[in-house]
C-alpha cells in the first residue's frame, strides 16, 4: 500500500503541501498586484479553452497517478521516506518557482490569456531565463505529487499529463505576445527556453 494511504503522518504532509501550493499561489499574487498596483483587466481574453484543458489535464494527472500507486509492481523504488520526501521538496520547490514567476510579473499576471493595453515585457526575475516559468513551477508542482503518491511511473505520468495540456496554452499566449510586440518578443523568445533551460 503507498506509504501516503496508510501512514496518517505521510498523509498530513501531503495535505499541508497542497494547502502550501493554494496559500503560496494566493500570497504570490497579491504580492505582485501590490508591487506594481492592482489593474482592472480591460482586455479580451485570449485563452481558446486553454484554461480548461490545464484543468483536465491536471485532474487527470492526479488521477493516473494516484491509480498507478496502488499497483505494487509500480512501485518499485519509490514507496519509501526518502522518494516521499523528495517529491515533498520537488512541489514545494514548484511553489518557490511560481511564486517568484508571479511575483515578478506583477499586475501583468493573469489566469487567462490577455495583453493589456501599455504592457511590456517582463525580463526580471526568472522571466530572465524561461519565458514561461510559472508553467514550468506547475510542471514540478504536479511531479513532485506523483512522487509522493510512491511511484517514479506515477509521477512521470503526471508529469506528462499536465505538460500535455499546457502545450495549447503556451502556443495560445505565445502567439498573442508575438502579436502584440512583433520583433521585441522574437528577440526575447531567442535568448529564453520556454520552460526547461536548453532543452525547450
Amino acid at each position: 500500500m503507498p506509504l501516503l494511504l496508510h501512514d496518517p503522518v505521510a498523509h498530513r504532509l501531503v495535505v499541508a503541501t497542497a494547502v502550501a501550493v493554494v496559500a503560496g499561489e494566493a500570497v504570490a499574487t497579491f504580492l505582485g498586484r501590490t508591487r506594481d498596483g492592482s489593474r482592472r483587466v480591460t482586455a479580451r481574453p485570449q485563452d481558446r479553452g486553454t484554461k480548461w484543458i490545464i484543468g483536465l489535464a491536471g485532474y487527470l494527472g492526479i488521477t493516473a497517478a494516484l491509480a498507478i500507486s496502488r499497483v505494487p509492481s509500480l512501485r518499485a523504488y519509490a514507496n519509501n521516506w526518502w522518494t516521499f520526501g523528495l517529491g515533498i521538496a520537488i512541489v514545494l520547490a514548484g511553489v518557490a518557482l511560481r511564486a517568484w514567476a508571479i511575483v515578478s510579473l506583477g499586475r501583468y499576471f493573469r489566469r487567462v490569456v490577455t495583453i493589456e493595453p501599455g504592457q511590456r515585457i517582463v525580463r526580471r526575475g526568472p522571466s530572465r531565463v524561461l519565458r514561461h516559468p510559472s508553467y514550468a513551477g506547475i510542471l514540478l508542482i504536479f511531479a513532485g505529487f506523483g512522487l509522493t503518491f510512491g511511484s517514479w511511473v506515477g509521477a512521470a505520468v503526471a508529469l506528462v499529463t499536465i505538460f500535455a495540456g499546457m502545450v495549447p496554452r503556451i502556443r495560445v499566449e505565445e502567439r498573442a505576445l508575438a502579436r502584440a510586440f512583433g520583433a521585441d518578443y522574437t528577440e526575447y523568445a531567442n535568448s529564453t527556453a520556454r520552460v526547461l533551460p536548453h532543452i525547450w
